[in-house]
């Protein structure tokens, strides 16, 4: 056992709700080692209760388990720094970057590493995530059950047992949040059009969203068929609809799709 559970490389949003889902589960702050570049939000993170460095090399040393929740772009240099003591040490990693593959981060942490990748979306912050989750060969169904069991309390799970579906998964859960938002923003600018007050329409349309996701996760009826269950024949909904699918909506998503999961696997390279 390792002084720390668990060591966060880059306490931003994300590490730090991963992070506080684990002292909400039961493990005690002052049991989990936190890593992060700016001096004033250690300090922050330190009023938590949590133990906190400016040496995330020896925070890898010092943890049974290892966040990694730096950027992409930063993992290059963070992997860099690491090999060097991860020839003598194997704590098990947990990886949130998109596109960064278990081969870039074995040949730096050695392939007897286990490594688990994470995408999350950011709802976890607020315990309503969605995850997905996949292990590379040298993590074992204990150490997978663990991790699962700690998103489980932030949300919602799945295990995908190939590792190029993380990154053709990203449009629908990772990146989803965005296109959600994205659509609220124009529909309250549109109320706004109409004379609607912006706070008034934002609330509804957020319940609106809360109930059409109960809606379809009770699973008797397909998004399709609530979509006509809402079109009555000559009605209101039914207009609006018909300039949707003109527009090309369906086009236009999937090809926003593709150009997420094109991305995700150009980070990889």
């Amino acid at each position: 056992m390792k002084q720390y559970q668990l060591g966060v490389i880059g306490a931003g949003n994300m590490g730090m709700a991963i992070a506080r889902g684990m002292v909400a589960a039961g493990t005690p702050a002052s049991s989990i080692l936190l890593f992060n570049r700016s001096p004033e939000k250690r300090a922050a993170r330190a009023a938590e209760g949590f133990a906190v460095t400016e040496d995330y090399i020896s925070l890898y040393t010092a943890c049974d388990t290892v966040l990694l929740a730096v950027k992409p772009q930063n993992f290059d240099e963070v992997l860099g720094q690491l090999a060097p003591v991860a020839a003598n040490c194997r704590p098990l990693v947990l990886s949130v970057a998109a596109g960064v593959t278990f081969a870039k981060m074995q040949a730096a942490l050695g392939a007897d590493c286990p490594v688990i990748r994470i995408m999350p979306n950011t709802p976890l912050m607020l315990g309503e995530g969605a995850t997905e989750l996949v292990k590379n060969a040298a993590a074992t169904d204990e150490q997978l059950a663990r991790v699962r069991a700690l998103f489980d309390t932030l949300g919602v799970t799945v295990v995908f047992d190939a590792e190029e579906k993380l990154n053709d998964v990203i449009p629908f859960a990772g990146s989803a949040p965005a296109y959600i938002y994205a659509f609220a923003d124009a529909m309250v600018r549109s109320a706004e059009q109409v004379g609607i007050d912006r706070e008034d329409a934002l609330k509804l349309f957020c319940q609106t969203l809360i109930g059409s996701a109960k809606m379809m996760l009770r699973g008797d009826q397909t998004p399709a068929e609530l979509v006509q269950a809402v079109c009555s024949p000559g009605g209101t909904t039914l207009e609006a609809m018909k300039v949707l699918r003109e527009r090309g909506l369906d086009d236009m998503l999937d090809e926003a799709n593709r150009q997420c999961i094109r991305r995700a696997y150009e980070l990889g390279q």
